[in-house]
């Protein structure tokens, strides 16, 4: 009994350790963030106070200024359009070519899914160029449609990769069971892989749309002045005469907003899904 209190004591002091040390981390990491949206609530003088200002009277002259005020408003939506239909476009082409690889098998078949993935690994600035001579030559230079492309074939390898390993934490006899009762491989995909794999499906589309979502390169070199997404439209807070911090402040947490909205919308989703197949 003796022993039991120090080694008690120990205990909970290396865990106050490292409670104060994940606080101290978490901190670290959402001071930026607050920073940035408390910025966006101030006026200019508030802003570059010399000062720290705890409380202060918010305002909302920054995001008016930015959807009202310039081009802004468009570029959230072009954003929402591109990232939404090329993270669906992605997991409907991900899903034909995962499955197969993940039930039935063939020669290279082991070796497919890591060649797949390989091609996420390429830099986009080494294929930026030919891309664009060769958009340009079928007239697609400028539009949305020329960006979802791309953000298609960028995001569907780590798609691939994913849902194969999703797909293949279904239990097989789960499909030979519904096979016997006359499903065709279509309808059990559907009817019962679907289903059971749509935690890890949802989140696989939650990174696909913020790998879009936060996509610059691309963007910024195949879009024209309306078919700008947001992360290119944040350029323009960025003058030569200065920087507009409360507008490129307030821009920012306007572009933050729907990612977070949709990971707390899917987090149910998300922990499980990262976690298929974790526990055999």
């Amino acid at each position: 009994m003796s022993t039991i209190a120090p080694v008690r004591r120990f205990r909970n002091g290396l865990t106050a350790v490292r409670a104060t040390i994940a606080g101290i981390v978490t901190l670290l990491f959402i001071g930026p963030i607050l920073w940035m949206i408390t910025t966006a609530f101030k006026t200019g003088n508030q802003a570059f106070s010399t000062e720290i200002q705890w409380f202060f009277t918010p305002t909302l002259s920054n995001f008016e200024s930015v959807l009202q005020g310039t081009s802004f408003g468009y570029a959230l939506i072009n954003s929402l359009q591109v990232s939404i239909i090329s993270s669906l476009v992605a997991l409907l082409l991900a899903s034909g070519i995962a499955y197969p690889i993940a039930r039935f098998d063939f020669k290279g078949r082991a070796g497919l899914a890591g060649v797949i993935l390989s091609l996420r690994i390429v830099p986009p600035i080494v294929t930026i160029i030919p891309l664009f001579l060769l958009l340009q030559s079928v007239g697609l230079n400028g539009s949305l449609l020329a960006i979802i492309t791309l953000h298609v074939f960028m995001n569907l390898p780590l798609a691939v990769w994913l849902l194969r390993g999703f797909y293949e934490d279904v239990p097989k006899e789960l499909e030979e069971a519904a096979q016997l009762d006359g499903l065709g491989h279509m309808s059990t995909f559907f009817r019962v892989v679907l289903p059971l794999a749509a935690p890890g499906v949802a989140a696989t589309g939650l990174l696909c749309f913020v790998f879009s979502w936060n996509e610059f390169l691309f963007a910024n070199i195949l879009s024209n002045a309306t078919s700008q997404t947001v992360t290119v439209s944040l350029t323009q807070y960025v003058t030569p005469v200065g920087t507009q911090w409360t507008q490129i402040m307030a821009a920012a947490t306007l572009v933050a907003l729907p990612v977070w909205l949709a990971a707390l919308a899917a987090q149910k989703y998300l922990v499980r899904g990262l976690t298929m197949g974790a526990v055999k």
